[in-house]
């Protein structure tokens, strides 16, 4: 009786421990003054100390999330004397965002072997963020002893992948992920890590019968994308024909990763009918995936041969009002059959993207052309994302153009842009030998933009391209436009700035708006995206991200997402918005801070897009697949509640209607 109660005991005490490394609520609308000091990155130690102390554990987690973001490791001693078995997971969190520290690895070595902690997982990350090839060595040892259960290693795929991400790697660490595929009694969770670690080291084909069995029997989407995904960095895909025409009948999510791979299966002949059926899909990302496989070179005769597919192409590029099918049609066309009359009618032109045109021309001129040409048909265009993909081009082609007067024009007249856009794309575009040739003039121009645009938030990247530009002309010159930018009131640059001359980037944050944000952080539970094609439903997490939901809420009040396009679409990972511009480049007229937390970028995860840590404004993204490696690098503020499969059909320049909150 006595074993019994014991049992019960231990029982209740596991789930106390599971409990406490769950998603309870942290930050909560009375914790002001530590939001406060968060947010404007002063990190008081009076008000961090009050919370850290405190017998409420929300509180404690609270102050745990607001120094992660200090890289302050002089904290780091309290935070060891936390009780580890109870806050585990933040203390992990917070500990591998505040930088390197002996104190730390040691600190998460010793609680990684105590049985009590129900947090490997995240001990696993941190040691990742922290530790150098001697600690990655350690693990793959501990791994392969063979005297420790596999549950032990729960999230060993995190610290291999957070290693990666250092560009620390090794072979065992390979074997490590093949393995944990492999074992029937690895949870589906960490098998997803495995794969997704996995395709970021190069997949391993010796795992291939594994990756098909696994393949043909789940009904996960998410773990069938990453089994995609691994065959297609290995650019083969063994599947039969009766896998290739389940794959076929999955969710959209699933075949915008199945036909990327599709070029490399070895069922070539057999599958003109699959593609077929995929380019008369109703959904258009998974169409231009499907455009653009046909441009690998992997197909056979039978493809290139097939009448279906051609009549099928041009259809599509007569048909559809889709500018980016209209251009992956006309290149898949290109790549397979050549240019023939089909494509050299004029109303076909007039309906691509000026890059297409522009390709065209040179492809067609490219021995005699005359810049002239070339510029007129780039005025053409007044869609501004559509000229700077075009003004890409044309300065990838610029040897064409070596010592061209109209040429060297137009590139000044670029970097002299009032868009952001234009300006960052015309400085990172330029190579070397025409920097060395401009100098002069290059430094002039630069000088004139840097100190023309210093305040402004919407051109933070256009102002670091331009930094970058004057560091290809000479470090002297270098130094003269970082010392003429001391005085700006952009945060993001200031901590550059700061961290060219004190190697550390933090800095005080001026906050007008924080006050009016705060107020609104809690108001509301989510909010419905009303789009073109329908509704999504997000629901908030205040309590992770205060500042970055309030944000959210105050645009939504002012109708800032109203009429506002999907810019950027990446089929499979992200669908984005919130640039009033339309181009990447845009924003609300100021910067946010960064409030990254270890919640995970799941499919359906909301995030804020950034130019870097503490440069989010307005821009957001919705994942439509798994991606652990924007864990902590990204501020997740949301979850779809509703509308997931609305998610996988929006495409770019699709329109936000409205934003109705949610109380």
């Amino acid at each position: 009786m006595g074993n019994f109660y014991l049992n019960i005991i231990k029982i209740f005490s596991l789930i106390f421990f599971a409990i406490s490394n769950f998603s309870i609520g942290q930050f909560k609308p009375d914790y002001y003054d530590l939001i406060e000091s968060t947010a404007k990155r002063q990190f008081d130690k009076t008000v961090i100390e009050k919370y850290l102390n405190s017998s409420d554990s929300s509180q404690v987690i609270a102050a745990l999330l607001s120094f992660s973001h200090s890289e302050d490791t002089t904290f780091i001693k309290q935070l060891t004397e936390l009780d580890f078995r109870k806050y585990g997971k933040w203390i992990s969190f917070t500990l591998g965002q505040i930088g390197k520290s002996e104190i730390s690895k040691k600190y998460l070595w010793q609680n990684l072997f105590d049985s009590s902690c129900k947090c490997s997982e995240y001990i696993f990350y941190a040691l990742g963020k922290l530790g150098d090839e001697s600690d990655l060595q350690r693990l793959n040892d501990l791994y392969f002893n063979r005297n420790l259960p596999k549950s032990f290693f729960n999230g060993i795929e995190d610290a291999i992948l957070q290693f990666r991400n250092r560009n620390i790697k090794s072979e065992l660490s390979k074997k490590i992920l093949v393995e944990e595929i492999s074992d029937n009694s690895i949870s589906v969770n960490r098998k997803k890590k495995a794969l997704f670690t996995l395709a970021r080291l190069g997949s391993d084909s010796t795992i291939n019968p594994r990756l098909l069995e696994i393949l043909s029997t789940s009904n996960d989407d998410e773990l069938l994308q990453l089994l995609l995904m691994n065959f297609r960095i290995q650019k083969y895909f063994p599947a039969d024909q009766k896998l290739l025409s389940e794959l076929n009948s999955k969710s959209d999510a699933v075949r915008i990763e199945f036909i990327k791979v599709l070029p490399y299966s070895e069922y070539k002949s057999s599958v003109i009918s699959i593609i077929k059926s995929i380019l008369n899909s109703e959904n258009e990302n998974l169409i231009i995936e499907g455009l653009r496989s046909l441009q690998v070179n992997k197909w056979d005769s039978d493809l290139l041969n097939d009448y279906r597919i051609k009549n099928t192409l041009i259809e599509i590029i007569k048909e559809s009002t889709n500018k980016i099918i209209i251009e992956e049609a006309f290149n898949a066309y290109k790549y397979l059959f050549g240019i023939d009359d089909n494509l050299n009618s004029g109303s076909l032109n007039s309906k691509l993207t000026t890059r297409t045109r522009l390709q065209l021309l040179f492809d067609q001129q490219k021995d005699n052309l005359k810049f002239d040409e070339v510029e007129k048909l780039y005025s053409e265009t007044e869609d501004l994302k559509e000229r700077s993909s075009a003004l890409e081009f044309i300065l990838s082609e610029s040897k064409v153009f070596p010592n061209d007067s109209l040429f060297n024009n137009f590139v000044s007249n670029s970097l002299l842009s009032n868009n952001a856009a234009i300006i960052s794309t015309a400085a990172d575009g330029l190579d070397s030998s025409f920097v060395k040739r401009n100098s002069d003039k290059l430094k002039t121009i630069i000088l004139e933009q840097t100190n023309r645009f210093k305040n402004n938030t919407d051109f933070i990247e256009a102002k670091f391209s331009l930094i970058n530009l004057s560091k290809k002309i000479s470090d002297s010159f270098y130094k003269e436009v970082i010392s003429n930018l001391s005085d700006t009131k952009v945060y993001a640059l200031k901590k550059f700035l700061n961290k060219e001359s004190t190697n550390k980037e933090i800095v005080s944050k001026e906050f007008p708006n924080l006050d009016s944000l705060l107020k609104k952080s809690f108001e509301y539970s989510g909010a419905i995206i009303k789009t073109n094609k329908g509704n999504i439903e997000i629901k908030f997490r205040a309590d992770l991200v205060p500042v970055t939901v309030g944000n959210f809420i105050s645009l939504a009040e002012k109708y800032f997402y109203n009429g506002i396009n999907f810019h950027r679409v990446v089929p499979g990972f992200v669908i984005q918005t919130g640039d009033p511009t339309g181009t990447g480049w845009g924003g609300p007229g100021y910067e946010i801070i960064s409030e990254f937390s270890p919640e995970e970028f799941f499919t359906g995860a909301v995030g804020m897009a950034s130019a870097g840590k503490d440069t989010e404004g307005s821009q957001f993204f919705i994942m439509q697949g798994y991606y652990p490696h924007l864990n902590g690098r990204y501020t997740l503020f949301a979850e779809v509640t509703a509308g997931r499969n609305l998610v996988m059909n929006i495409a770019e320049g699709d329109i936000i209607i409205s934003v109705q909150l949610i109380k």
